[in-house]
């Protein structure tokens, strides 16, 4: 039949329509991919955001426009369909059309990453690149057509090109718009995923129906791919991008699920901002989070789980100071794994050869209050390697516990719930749900990063986000309100941009203590900076003796006794001294007008300098020092008065622990040791760190209690040793649960060298000062040592010192006591 035909004669062509619709859906697919690809990119670095940069560039040059050209070509039928006639392609020239699409939409949505404000210009820009990417590929394809001249109506070229730039930006813009704001959803994605299809395909259709196909000489042989196998080609590729879909909205979906399930379990999470006080969160608008345990309610717990409990102010400290714990970590794992109830909590572990006596001899020694401490480390462990950000660097525990669960869940999440067990002891996460609790805890772990670092998780996957637009969404996956979750993140910014502590010199003070119905203490602190008591500084950087005298004649005085007391001096004295009485005097004025509360009526001034925590001056080289005296006073448990809006009421017990994790304290070392002393007879410290080989606090524990019995051999790295003084310590401590008599048979093997958990573990250490003396130095202690060159000083290692809240509270409490006392007739004191 082509014999028929001349060169250059126009051939009359009609169009398919089921290929018509095949086309839009494939180019739908693609757009959908990429948008979604889009979507999950967090910044221009690390290789996360690459990868995703190039698939979305992929799915949009190869499928939502390569694809979609050749299927619609493929609807064009040249000369009623004879098979000679049909549209052939040169497969130089294809390949090349494949190309030319990603290349350009690779290079449009990298400008669209340069910054994380989207603006008009740059939408402009990019929705420009993308149609003349659509159109450049089609008038490239077109001229790999072999058998036919192909000419155009410039009419439907301007057309068809102002179609593609103006749907493609469009299209583009809204989809930025609502993921700038987060309120993107699948639907929201697929309208403009198909605004950007109809962007490629108007513009192909248009420019399709301004060609003209000329006839060519015949082409001898048949070029490229036929019609079936251009099909399965690009069908091929689409397939793709559907399974890309389909990976994704399963992710999805088990996010959402997994969301739902944490709302009802005790739940770490890592809230991070940046400079601006953006907040870090998963491209899914969720928290980074590791689940602790599925209800911190057991048995044995004496306590709500809260910020007053013991357990809190444990954890608390080992986020200020992670080093105690790193090295006791792998211990923890196996040692979880170990007990059963690490199938639940963490599964995935090896847990070691056991026997069931052991293993049941376990468990009833093991409690919930070590075990959660252990469960907090492996999911704060977990956390870090999850932001792939060093344990150091995860963050400090916030000072509260957020409630989660406490709105009513939608009914398809009804079958998530969870289900109590309070009857298994040897599972430390069940137990009974108290009625005032919701139906999970959430605990922060907060850290301030600059913008080089933000730039670091950006570039692993995570986004930093404002407050405003990704409230809704957290605050849907916790199950809490909205205001609730906006209240507690903007109360965290603001303790991270003031960090609280106090300045050197001279400062009155209120040291107010009210008890609990349920037991403990509560203390009167600054509302906004919880580590801090209502004070106010003197002007003095330090007190010189007379001033100490003059302080001491007010001890024991009400605020209204020693006002009237100061007042009466002040008028009798002159120069210096009175200087100082009327910095006394604005002072307790100045403390009784911000605490503005009838409890300060009773409170007596106690004349004792502590010495509290404070501040570094910049550029100078010596310590700072800060001392307080207080007025002190205890009130009724239900003397409960309102108070104004700087004070409030709140645990005693994280109070004093926040006492010892100011920057630099000396506490953290005495801290580690306690750690390394409580878990000596569970873990195996790992060689080279705290507890084993070498260590960075300077105090170490044995790696068995069995060898309790024998002076340590092992020789560990000094810290803090000065002019050639090292200090190595060594245990002692008791036979493990293994040996005969113990009442635990051993199992059949060995557990890698690690101690069984229980027993009770009684230890004692000493240090020893090692001096390097000269050969020729005389050496007067020992004539038998003198020729040796070694001094050994056995000294008892430093313990932890009381803190100024501490010994306050022991003096308040036995104030009470004495005065109780000889409150009851026929009683003496």
């Amino acid at each position: 039949m082509d014999a028929n035909f001349v060169p250059g004669q126009v051939i009359d062509h009609s169009y398919n329509p089921g290929y018509i619709v095949l086309s839009y859906f494939v180019s739908f697919v693609g757009c959908w991919t990429t948008l979604k690809l889009l979507h999950r990119r967090t910044s221009r670095h690390g290789y996360y955001n690459w990868y995703l940069l190039l698939g979305a560039a992929a799915s949009m040059g190869a499928v939502a426009i390569w694809s979609m050209h050749f299927i619609g070509n493929r609807a064009i039928i040249m000369a009623h369909g004879e098979r000679n006639l049909q549209i052939q392609y040169n497969g130089a020239f294809t390949a090349g059309s494949f190309f030319l699409p990603i290349c350009v939409v690779s290079f449009a949505f990298y400008l669209l990453g340069l910054s994380e404000i989207v603006s008009i210009t740059r939408i402009m820009i990019v929705g420009l690149l993308t149609g003349s990417a659509v159109c450049g590929m089609h008038y490239f394809g077109q001229g790999g057509i072999a058998n036919y001249f192909v000419s155009y109506h410039w009419q439907y070229v301007l057309a068809s090109a102002f179609i593609a730039v103006t749907a493609a930006t469009l299209a583009l813009g809204v989809f930025f718009h609502f993921k700038a704001t987060w309120t993107d959803n699948w639907v929201k994605r697929a309208l403009c995923a198909a605004g950007l299809a109809a962007a490629v395909s108007g513009m192909h259709w248009v420019a399709t129906v301004g060609t003209i196909y000329r006839y060519k000489d015949r082409v001898g042989k048949r070029n490229g791919l036929t019609k079936q196998a251009t099909v399965v080609a690009v069908l091929c590729l689409a397939l793709g991008c559907c399974i890309a879909l389909l990976a994704f909205a399963i992710v999805g979906q088990r996010v959402k699920k997994l969301a739902a399930h944490r709302a009802q379990q005790v739940v770490l999470a890592s809230v991070i901002f940046d400079t601006e006080g953006k907040l870090m969160v998963t491209p899914e608008g969720r928290l980074p989070c590791r689940k602790i345990a599925k209800t911190s309610m057991e048995r044995d717990f004496d306590e709500i789980f809260d910020i007053d409990h013991p357990v809190f102010a444990w954890i608390y400290r080992a986020s200020h100071y992670w080093p105690a714990v790193i090295d006791l970590i792998p211990g923890f794992k196996a040692h979880l794994g170990a007990t059963k109830d690490r199938k639940m909590s963490h599964p995935g572990l090896t847990n070691p050869v056991w026997d069931q006596m052991t293993l049941s001899k376990l468990e009833e020694v093991a409690t919930f209050g070590t075990k959660f401490k252990e469960l907090f480390c492996v999911a704060a462990s977990d956390l870090a390697d999850g932001i792939h950000e060093p344990l150091r660097d995860l963050g400090v525990l916030s000072e509260s516990i957020m409630l989660t669960g406490t709105i009513e869940k939608p009914r398809k999440l009804k079958r998530f719930s969870w289900s109590m067990t309070p009857n298994r002891l040897s599972n430390a996460e069940y137990g009974q749900m108290h009625p005032n609790f919701g139906r999970g805890q959430l605990l922060f772990l907060v850290r301030q990063v600059t913008k080089r670092e933000a730039a670091k998780l950006q570039g692993v996957g995570f986004i930093f986000a404002n407050l405003t637009y990704i409230m809704p969404a957290l605050a849907q996956s916790m199950e809490v309100t909205i205001g609730e979750l906006s209240g507690k993140m903007h109360q965290i910014y603001r303790s991270l941009s003031d960090q609280p502590i106090m300045e050197p010199g001279v400062h009155i003070g209120c040291y107010a203590l009210r008890p609990k119905f349920h037991g403990g203490w509560d203390i009167l602190i600054n509302k906004d900076k919880r580590n801090l008591l209502p004070s106010v500084r003197l002007s003095t950087d330090e007190l010189e003796t007379w001033q100490t005298g003059i302080l001491t004649d007010l001890d024991n005085m009400t605020v209204h006794e020693c006002y009237l007391y100061l007042q009466d001096r002040i008028s009798h004295t002159h120069g210096v001294e009175e200087a100082f009485l009327s910095s006394v005097d604005r002072a307790v004025s100045s403390l009784a007008a911000q605490v503005d509360h009838p409890l300060l009526d009773s409170a007596r001034f106690l004349a004792r300098p502590y010495s509290v925590p404070c501040q570094s001056l910049p550029g100078s080289q010596q310590r700072p020092k800060a001392t307080m005296m207080v007025f002190r006073v205890i009130t009724d448990a239900h003397y409960g008065g309102p108070l104004n809006g700087r004070f409030e009421f709140g645990p005693a017990r994280l109070f004093r622990a926040q006492q010892h994790v100011y920057p630099g304290s000396p506490d953290h070392g005495a801290f580690a040791r306690q750690v390394h002393l409580e878990f000596a007879g569970m873990v195996e410290p790992r060689p080279g760190t705290i507890g084993g080989s070498s260590t960075t606090s300077g105090h170490s524990t044995p790696r068995n209690p069995s060898e309790s019995s024998e002076v340590s051999s092992q020789v560990r790295t000094p810290v803090g040793g000065d002019n050639g003084k090292h200090s190595f310590p060594f245990s002692t401590g008791p036979k493990s649960l293994g040996k005969a008599g113990s009442g635990i048979k051993k199992p059949d093997r060995a557990y890698n060298g690690r101690p069984f958990f229980g027993g009770i573990h009684v230890q004692n250490e000493v240090s020893v000062d090692v001096t390097e003396v000269d050969q020729g130095q005389e050496f007067k202690q020992s004539i038998e040592l003198g020729g040796l060159g070694v001094h050994n000083e056995v000294t008892v290692a430093p313990t932890e010192m009381d803190t100024f809240a501490d010994e306050l509270m022991l003096l308040l409490i036995e104030e009470r006591r004495r005065q109780s006392v000889r409150t009851q007739p026929g009683r003496n004191v």
